[in-house]
């Protein structure tokens, strides 16, 4: 019986100290599977019902959506967790302001500090994927073009004073028999963009609006829908290309930013 009794508490301390672990962080260093994504460069958060200042001007958010693809960090590809708004491979971020929100990454395994990559943008063949079996985050038909541009790899939607102004950005110069189909070879400009970024603990994926559209005129009949011969899409690609849109710094606002 005493024996029979020391094995049942034996049993009872192993599962008390498994449970106990399965509480721990990610690991003993406190990294985390999470990475918050967040607006910088603005005098205060964005907001969908309060108008933000660019250039001294008012513009309300209307839409700010972007994918992002292809993680890596030190050249080790990093797997996204499948949620409603990630792929493998892939992750829809930003907000409709209707209601359709999501600021948070969410990897497989815990993040160490190191050299993060990422693409602004889309594969090419996920990117020309029949859009009728896509599924989510690519189901989102007001981030598509058409079967044979694909998709938007980021849209913003800003009205301002008098009148609205947009960036939307996708492939041009799309070869296929009609709008409904594929292109068999890569399209003329891709538009998609890498980013490589220093990544320690602690820190959230910033992406700063005011150097986005530095130098670019937000005035009537200027948006921009990726046309390489317009003004206003060469500074916007020159931004993207040239100046730090992308950073890590703190996260002050907690792993779930949301606005």
């Amino acid at each position: 019986m005493i024996s029979a009794f020391k094995i049942t508490i034996n049993l009872m301390l192993v599962l008390a100290i498994s449970l106990l672990g399965g509480c721990q962080p990610d690991t003993a260093s406190g990294s985390s599977k999470h990475l918050a994504v967040q607006l910088s460069g603005l005098q205060q958060q964005p907001d969908c019902q309060q108008p933000i200042f660019i250039a001294e001007q008012p513009w309300q958010i209307q839409n700010l959506r972007f994918f992002l693809s292809d993680f890596s960090l030190n050249q080790r590809p990093l797997q996204l967790a499948t949620t409603q708004w990630q792929q493998s491979r892939l992750a829809l971020l930003g907000t409709d302001c209707q209601g359709n929100s999501n600021w948070l990454l969410q990897f497989t395994e815990a993040l160490t500090p190191g050299q993060l990559s990422f693409t602004l943008g889309l594969p090419f063949p996920v990117n020309h994927q029949n859009p009728l079996a896509a599924s989510s985050p690519l189901n989102h038909s007001e981030m598509y073009w058409s079967w044979q541009l694909g998709y938007k790899f980021l849209r913003l939607d800003l009205q301002g004073p008098g009148h609205g102004w947009a960036f939307h950005l996708g492939s041009t110069g799309c070869q296929s028999a009609s709008v409904l189909r594929p292109p068999v070879a890569p399209c003329k400009a891709a538009n998609t963009f890498k980013v490589t970024l220093d990544y320690q603990q602690g820190q959230s994926l910033q992406l700063d609006l005011v150097l986005l559209l530095d130098k670019v005129d937000l005035a009537l009949n200027s948006s921009c829908m990726s046309d390489s011969q317009q003004s206003n899409c060469q500074q916007l690609f020159n931004n993207l290309m040239l100046t730090p849109v992308w950073q890590m710094t703190p996260d002050e606002q907690g792993q779930h930013a949301s606005y």
